[in-house]
């Protein structure tokens, strides 16, 4: 498969941003276009690189990117529990148990109890997780490098440094309750089960 022509998916996301736009007016003829603008680009703008990552590095190998991310936040903190491990990779419980079983199954991953809760286990290498690790950091570096190539030092600082901010610094208050409104989907009223032909003989 050949990759998209760089000048035809520019023209293709440009359309699409006056599209968003557009249907951001036609929903609220005061919405905050740059805000939007904001949130949307940082998203799209990850995901993109996230897949590259994923089509290009790890599939290939035979991994995905949730596992490197959770194989190299391990590699770089050492022991850890699955729940810090989920916040640190910025993945939910429910992936991370996922994830984590895949590893189990490579034999990536060691399980130890946590000598400060009995209760609790601690996260680490194996000889063969740090090897793999290794391997998919290299892979996935030298990729992150042609991306990067793109952009002057000061380019490349000053996006880091605000992405940066975007991370580490607090989320705005809470909404209240009265902000937050009621959900969009409500549960629909649960009515009588559907007949079937099984009751019809029974």
């Amino acid at each position: 498969m050949t990759s998209e022509p760089s000048d035809s998916r520019s023209h293709e996301a440009a359309h699409y941003d006056e599209l968003t736009r557009a249907a951001a007016l036609g929903i609220d003829s005061e919405a905050d276009l740059a805000a939007m603008d904001f949130g949307l680009t940082i998203v799209r703008a990850g995901n993109r690189l996230q897949q590259d990552l994923e089509q290009q590095v790890h599939r290939p190998a035979g991994m995905t990117w949730a596992a490197f991310r959770v194989l190299f936040t391990i590699r770089s903190v050492g022991s850890i529990s699955p729940m810090k491990l989920a916040h640190l990779s910025n993945t939910s419980a429910a992936s991370i148990s996922s994830v984590l079983k895949t590893l189990d199954g490579y034999g990536m991953i060691t399980r130890t109890a946590d000598e400060t809760d009995g209760r609790a286990v601690l996260l680490s290498l194996t000889p063969e997780g740090e090897r793999a690790v290794a391997e998919l950091f290299t892979r996935n570096n030298t990729r992150v490098a042609q991306w990067a190539e793109r952009y002057t030092a000061k380019e490349r600082a000053q996006i880091v440094r605000l992405l940066q901010r975007v991370l580490h610094e607090s989320a705005p208050p809470a909404l209240s309750a009265e902000e937050r409104r009621e959900p969009i989907r409500q549960r629909a009223a649960r009515g009588p089960r559907p007949s079937t032909p099984a009751d019809a003989n029974s």
